[in-house]
């Protein structure tokens, strides 16, 4: 994918998949997006352009066993269930199909995605001006209200500091500026991601490891993470948790997957939009209907509050597989940086990661700034080296070989003068 076009993509959906998203321009925008880049990917891989992808091809064939699995065990009427699936496979779609793609970025692109960042970073403080009233609370219609314009602040960041020439210390500072534009909506999982990038961008100048350095600085993290959530934390799991959708989606995942053991119930059956669509038999078994808003029939419901308890719909194989995803992107992180020596990607990665942790205590894995997420992610897990061109020029009735990135080359050397 050319450099160029993917930086357009990129400023398109920013715009219309994330900024304007409440507009309902275009309702399915991230799943069409995830979709196309999948399928590039797949025709791409077919005629050979690029090369063959194990890792995509092993999550098509998990992906695909969840989705026959779902219709063998009947977990909800067919149509939940395919909206459900693609619903849970866009950030693997966009992670998986431009990992296969590599998109051709060179410094001029970086610094296209930089005034990328600047535009969007204008518009979400315009946005706040535009609509300065309670944003804590997620209200359709109305753009970036609730988690979202401090999510994006965050996202916003962490292309910027990925798209800088290099690291520094100015680097790091505008990043930290770029995200403090959170603060204007702040949750308590945007004060544990913004603890989180302190510490990373300021601590980490080389990958981890298990050291006592390392030791150290997760305490702290944990310490520090744990004081900004707290509130919210009691208010959740220790006062009236019994009546709160968030605890118990928790608490009662581990029956479901004791009872649908080893692959869960399916899905369009637990903590997703799709289950209360459709409404999910799921609920009633498990007395979980007479919570408010998890409660047949009730226009306000929040099945959707957290991300981790999903895994009730892929059992404990589900969760296995998520722990080796991220060890996948850690192995990915590792070797890039071994080859190029370049920590601000590893350190970018690592946000992202962080990001994607954090924001899954809600269910921001699924949703239209995953898109973004995943984008940044595969972006700092490699390094496109452009392919030296050649061209030949004429000394005295002599062919050589011209490089852009090298001298004349040996006339001697047939292959590089036919070039």
């Amino acid at each position: 994918m050319a450099g160029i076009f993917f930086c357009i993509l990129t400023m398109i959906y920013m715009l219309f998949g994330v900024l304007f998203y409440e507009l309902r321009v275009f309702t399915y925008v991230d799943e069409v997006v995830a979709i196309l880049i999948a399928a590039y990917a797949c025709f791409n891989m077919f005629v050979r352009k690029i090369p063959f992808s194990k890792p995509f091809m092993v999550w098509m064939a998990i992906s695909l066993f969840y989705l026959i699995y779902s219709f063998v065990i009947e977990s909800n009427v067919p149509v939940a269930i395919v909206n459900d699936f693609v619903m849970q496979s866009k950030p693997y779609l966009v992670f998986f199909g431009l990992m296969c793609i590599k998109p051709r970025l060179d410094r001029e692109h970086f610094t296209i995605m930089q005034g990328i960042c600047w535009l969007s970073l204008f518009l979400i403080i315009a946005i706040y001006i535009h609509h300065p009233e309670d944003r804590k609370v997620a209200t359709h219609g109305v753009m970036l209200t609730g988690e979202a314009l401090s999510a994006v602040a965050i996202l916003v960041g962490a292309l910027y500091y990925l798209s800088c020439n290099r690291e520094s210390l100015s680097a790091k500072v505008t990043t930290l500026l770029i995200m403090s534009v959170g603060i204007l909506s702040p949750t308590s999982k945007y004060g544990a991601i913004f603890v989180c990038v302190v510490l990373i961008l300021f601590f980490v100048n080389k990958p981890l490891k298990i050291n006592i350095k390392y030791l150290l600085l997760g305490v702290a993290a944990l310490v520090v993470v744990f004081y900004v959530v707290k509130d919210e934390f009691i208010y959740y799991f220790i006062e009236d948790y019994e009546y709160n959708v968030r605890p118990m989606l928790y608490v009662r995942m581990w029956d479901v997957l004791a009872d649908y053991f080893p692959f869960g119930s399916g899905f369009a059956t637990y903590a997703n939009p799709a289950s209360m669509t459709w409404y999910s038999p799921i609920y009633t078994k498990y007395n979980l209907d007479s919570i408010w808003g998890l409660d047949q029939g009730n226009e306000f419901h929040f099945a959707a509050d957290a991300y981790y308890p999903i895994f009730a719909q892929f059992g404990y194989v589900g969760m296995a597989l998520f722990v080796y995803f991220i060890y996948y992107i850690f192995k990915k992180m590792n070797n890039l940086y071994e080859a190029t020596a370049d920590i601000k990607r590893y350190k970018t990665a690592l946000i992202i990661v962080a990001y994607i942790l954090i924001q899954a205590t809600s269910n921001a894995l699924a949703n239209e700034r995953s898109i973004i997420a995943m984008g940044i992610l595969v972006l700092a897990l490699y390094k496109y080296k452009p392919r030296p061109r050649y061209s030949a020029i004429n000394s005295f009735g002599l062919d050589f070989a011209k490089s852009d990135n090298n001298p004349i080359s040996n006339p001697t050397n047939e292959n590089s003068a036919n070039q």
